[in-house]
């Protein structure tokens, strides 16, 4: 079983991982990993899938679409002192 040491990045701890460990498990610079901690054993795997960006997320609609979606969406109450809203 291969193992790594813990070492220190900045004020954090880093592991380096053994290069046959990162090529059997296709890790490459900048890849993200979950890491989970229970109990006492800590286990780091790849995500299920990858975050999606912004405008992924919103490529369904233009800005304005989304706008006239959500435009009564949410009543703040009326405008208190020298506040105002502008929509």
């Amino acid at each position: 079983m291969p193992v790594a040491v813990v070492g220190r990045w900045g004020r954090s701890l880093a592991i380096r991982f053994p290069a046959d460990v990162s090529k059997l498990a296709r890790l490459r610079e900048g890849d993200r990993v979950e890491i989970v901690v229970a109990d006492d054993e800590v286990v780091i795997r790849k995500p299920s899938r990858e975050e999606a960006t912004l405008d992924e997320l919103f490529k369904e609609h233009s800005p304005e679409a989304w706008r006239a979606l959500y435009r009564d969406a949410f009543d703040w109450g009326p405008d208190e002192g020298r506040e105002r809203v502008l929509e």
